[in-house]
């Protein structure tokens, strides 16, 4: 005899309950983005957010779309090294909680290769702009 499946609104009946149980409010005094600071020149480092920015795009990096599989080792590798850069400054700037630093890396590890085409094909395209803009100041106005 094979289990019935649960329908959606017996999981609410559960979870909803247990969930109010479960959620705790905690006496938050410092946020977790703040938490576990060094000092480097200076500059604080929250290093729990910062290991668990790049656990996540290093976690993430197997599964890169498949476009960015054909350039070749080299290529991912520095793509996976300005993947780690963006999200490092982007922590010791912003000190997001480590949960919203996690996910937001293990998304740039995965999809961050199209982010960079993305980011490449909007100067691309300002650039063209730009030019064709200086030339037609160059030529005149039209008469």
């Amino acid at each position: 005899m094979s289990p019935e499946p649960l329908s959606f609104a017996k999981f609410l009946s559960l979870w909803l309950p247990t969930l109010a149980v479960a959620v705790v409010v905690p006496d938050v005094e410092t946020p977790l983005g703040d938490r576990f600071l060094i000092d480097a020149w200076g500059l604080p480092i929250p290093v729990v957010t910062c290991v668990l920015g790049a656990i996540g795009i290093i976690a993430a990096r197997p599964f890169t779309m498949r476009a960015e599989a054909d350039l070749g080792w080299k290529l991912r590798l520095l793509v996976s090294f300005i993947m780690l850069v963006l999200v490092q400054l982007w922590i010791i700037e912003s000190r997001p909680g480590w949960l919203f630093a996690f996910v937001v890396a293990i998304g740039l590890g995965f999809s961050g290769f199209s982010l960079l085409e993305l980011f490449g094909q909007q100067v691309k395209d300002f650039l063209r702009r730009a030019f064709e803009a200086a030339s037609n100041t160059i030529k005149g106005p039209p008469q």
